[in-house]
């Protein structure tokens, strides 16, 4: 557990007498968040991340959008070591994560253009950009990496049949991944949740870990699964439009939302969290998959 090796920490960053105050809510699943305070002087964040590969992504899209878009500055970064997961310490953007029901048209509108902005950014192939050596220029290549990694974690869990299923919609529809809108960077969980805004402006855009260089569909999906409030659609795709043309998005929904519920089931199993702390997501996916093999019986 993060929170037993505060010490560690305080040493390392040189923080002997700051409060660490640990951040819960719902949606953190793959890093443990601290509010650092103080006397007298600003907070920060620090988050910790057990897996490498989110520490690198997390500091390699923070680092490269400084400057460009709204996103929390890095204070220092800590390397993984024996005993010691790696970690980010940034400034503590001032606001409060935006919740569906504070979302206005303006702040759509602000909030669709910042995703276009995200997405001018050109990448160097699709893939993980923090591992330039194994980025690809087919799209589909990554993708169903990802997929396959996500069906490996659902075996032995998920009925074969299901597996099966999945399988027999993913090979129908991957070849439209030819005319994806990429390579780009895409931030991959772009939803209000990670978004913290006040007096209904964006203030900061948070959680690189699952950045990638992908295509703009991909980050669309929040807006089509229900993430973002209906009403706001609009004039989200409008803010988009002001900055770069959107992508015909719709047709490849299915074929996102398959990867994104295997992938989601996966690793709340993988994680022994589906019955308890990840229960909602797991069921919100599983429900989704049985509605596949469900139409094919149909």
């Amino acid at each position: 557990m993060a929170s037993s090796l505060i010490p560690l920490y305080k040493k390392r960053l040189n923080l002997p007498e700051a409060q660490f105050t640990f951040i819960d809510h719902e949606d953190a699943m793959v890093a443990a968040v601290f509010r650092i305070s103080q006397p007298g002087r600003p907070d920060l964040i620090l988050k910790v991340c057990s897996r490498k590969g989110d520490f690198l992504r997390e500091s390699y899209f923070l680092s490269r959008f400084a400057g460009k878009i709204l996103v929390p500055k890095i204070i220092q970064l800590i390397e993984p070591e024996e005993g010691l997961d790696a970690a980010v310490l940034m400034e503590c953007i001032q606001g409060d994560l935006l919740k569906p029901e504070t979302i206005t048209k303006t702040l759509a509108s602000e909030i669709g253009a910042l995703l276009a902005r995200i997405h001018l950014e050109h990448a160097e192939g699709y893939g993980d950009l923090t591992d330039p050596s194994h980025l690809s220029d087919d799209p589909r290549i990554p993708f169903t990496m990802k997929f396959e990694e996500g069906i490996e974690e659902c075996k032995g869990h998920l009925p074969e049949s299901l597996l099966e299923t999945c399988r027999f919609h993913f090979e129908k529809d991957i070849d439209l991944l030819f005319s994806a809108d990429g390579p780009c960077v895409i931030h991959r969980d772009f939803r209000p949740g990670n978004i913290i805004a006040s007096d209904g402006k964006v203030r900061g855009i948070i959680d690189w870990s699952s950045g990638r260089g992908g295509f703009a569909e991909d980050d669309f999906c929040p807006l089509e699964f229900g993430e973002w409030p209906a009403g706001c659609k609009s004039s989200f795709l409008e803010g988009y439009a002001s900055i770069r043309k959107v992508p015909d998005y719709k047709r490849m929904m299915p074929l996102l939302h398959l990867s994104r519920a295997v992938a989601a089931i996966g690793f709340t199993v993988k994680r022994g969290t589906w019955e308890f702390r990840n229960s909602k997501l797991y069921q919100f996916n599983l429900r989704y998959l049985e509605s596949l093999a469900g139409g094919e019986k149909a």
